[in-house]
């Protein structure tokens, strides 16, 4: 495949449609408790000054005691302030202070152009700004396609269509959509999340590595919106199709 200099390779929307997918109505959004958020650490600020007063204005002798903890030393959270300490927020060091993509559980499998998701939080929200940049009318059709008329327009048309290339790009609108952005809504994209999570992972993938319900696994997990088993495998069937469609129709 040979992406433009905006990362977006050219195709035209057919309305024909041909059954090559069976499994195309799997919607996740749907399915409570189909994905799992990486937990974050919380951490309440508590202690941070609660005894400061003591060790505080040392030259009052008395006083500090009178004032219970109010004396000038390191203050205490302000009554403005949220109460959470400098590490809120912070993804959480259960592994050893190792990225998530390093840590145990994560499915050993080749990723190729998917391994990307591995990339810092940072690259991926720069990668998510361009992907809505480049989200066209002509990319927003090929994005409201269903998954059967798309799987038929990548293998049939594949020079007239356009859709987002990257796989950085892609895996960023994936993440986002698994966290419940609306950056694709927002574009005027309707189409389910099944389906886009399908359409996203196959176009970013290599065309000549297989996707499967482990790939999808642990690039969900390595972006911090793990899937169940089953969601994956619902996934993983319509992505690999989204896959050889590529394969068939690029050549």
């Amino acid at each position: 495949m040979q992406p433009t200099k905006s990362g977006i390779v050219k195709i035209v929307a057919v309305s024909a449609l041909v059954p090559l997918l069976g499994t195309a109505s799997f919607i996740p959004s749907a399915m409570p408790g189909a994905f799992s958020m990486a937990a974050m650490a919380q951490t309440d600020g508590s202690g941070q000054g609660g005894k400061s007063g003591d060790k505080g204005n040392q030259g009052e002798g008395q006083k500090g005691q009178d004032n219970q903890g109010q004396g000038k030393g390191q203050a205490g959270p302000s009554g403005d302030s949220d109460g959470k300490g400098p590490q809120s927020g912070s993804p959480s060091s259960s592994g050893g202070g190792k990225p998530v993509w390093a840590q145990e559980g994560i499915p050993e499998v080749e990723l190729g152009r998917l391994s990307v998701a591995r990339s810092p939080d940072r690259v991926l929200a720069r990668a998510l700004d361009e992907a809505a940049a480049a989200l066209s009318d002509d990319v927003v059709a090929f994005y409201n396609l269903s998954l059967e008329d798309a799987i038929y327009t990548l293998s049939t048309s594949f020079d007239d269509v356009t859709f987002i290339d990257s796989p950085l790009q892609n895996l960023a609108l994936l993440q986002d959509l698994l966290e419940g952005g609306t950056t694709l809504s927002d574009a005027g994209v309707t189409s389910s999340t099944g389906t886009l999570a399908a359409v996203l992972l196959g176009t970013a993938s290599d065309k000549t590595v297989a996707i499967s319900t482990d790939t999808v696994i642990a690039v969900t997990t390595i972006l911090g919106t793990p899937l169940t088993e089953e969601s994956a495998e619902s996934i993983a069937t319509a992505a690999e199709a989204v896959r050889v469609a590529i394969l068939a129709g690029h050549g």
